[in-house]
């Protein structure tokens, strides 16, 4: 994998702050974040700190979410961790296929390890049902991501640096600026895009140019893919914040042209409602 990427000098204190929580306290061991890379950066892997936690850092937020992305199955990084600490296993949940694990207890949350993907890993035109395998290109897996400002990258083998392998994200998050930067293939295989754009609009950010060309083509697609997975979707990103539903669903139905999507979200929101 070649590390000739785009980046960006970032503050020690708090990269230290979010990888010195505690994930897990059990059978006497207190694991924290930093511990579990170590484990893992021991027996090769290479992990990286991914996504929004690298994007909260840059605006100088320690993060309580972090996830990690790993160049290795998740069942190897598993099985270090049950040999580590033998005795314990405290799995929140887990997707083999789609290479995830979230690993440590309820009351801190845990941390998320995921596989590095690839858009070329994609069957039968159906991302729900595709099994990911482990890939090392940072520049294939932010192609599977949404945003820009959601592609950057903390390698824990160096210190300092966020890579930025698009080489668009820190312009852009000091903008507040949405763009889209999903590989066609996902777009075109999966449902998701559309609610995660809407979340964002909701929080200010100024939407570019493909982001309303994906609202236009895709929206009628994301609501219907989706369908009742909203049941479950919405709840986790909009929490009980009526306004933010509201808001929500207004954006939203702006987009939904079809009586089939209109009726999804009928049906979503007054589940929510009452």
């Amino acid at each position: 994998m070649s590390d000739v990427y785009p980046s960006h000098p970032i503050g020690p204190t708090v990269v230290r702050e979010s990888l010195e929580q505690v994930i897990c306290q059990q059978e006497g061991h207190t694991v924290r974040i930093q511990e579990v890379i170590a484990l893992l950066q021991g027996q090769g892997v290479r992990v990286f700190v991914a996504g929004g936690a690298c994007r909260d850092w840059l605006t100088g937020a320690p993060v309580k979410d972090v996830d990690l992305s790993l160049d290795r199955p998740v069942k190897e990084a598993h099985a270090i961790l049950r040999q580590a600490f033998p005795g314990m296993d405290p799995v929140l949940r887990r997707n083999e296929r789609f290479g995830t694990l979230s690993w440590g207890d309820a009351a801190s949350g845990g941390v998320d390890l995921n596989i590095l993907r690839s858009h070329h890993d994609i069957q039968n035109d159906d991302m729900w049902t595709t099994s990911f395998v482990a890939r090392q290109d940072l520049r294939e897996d932010a192609l599977t991501r949404d945003f820009s400002m959601n592609a950057f990258y903390y390698p824990c083998h160096e210190e300092g640096r966020l890579w930025d392998p698009l080489g668009c994200g820190l312009e852009d998050l000091q903008g507040r600026v949405l763009r889209l930067i999903t590989h066609p293939r996902v777009l075109s295989t999966s449902y998701r895009t559309t609610f995660r754009i809407i979340q964002f609009l909701c929080r200010g950010y100024v939407p570019a140019p493909n982001i309303h060309e994906h609202l236009e083509r895709f929206a009628d697609h994301d609501i219907q893919g989706m369908g009742d997975r909203l049941l479950n979707w919405l709840p986790n990103h909009l929490g009980k914040d009526l306004g933010l539903w509201r808001e929500f669903r207004q954006r939203l139905s702006t987009f939904a042209r079809q009586d089939a999507s209109r009726k999804v979200l009928d049906r979503v929101f007054a589940r929510q409602e009452s």
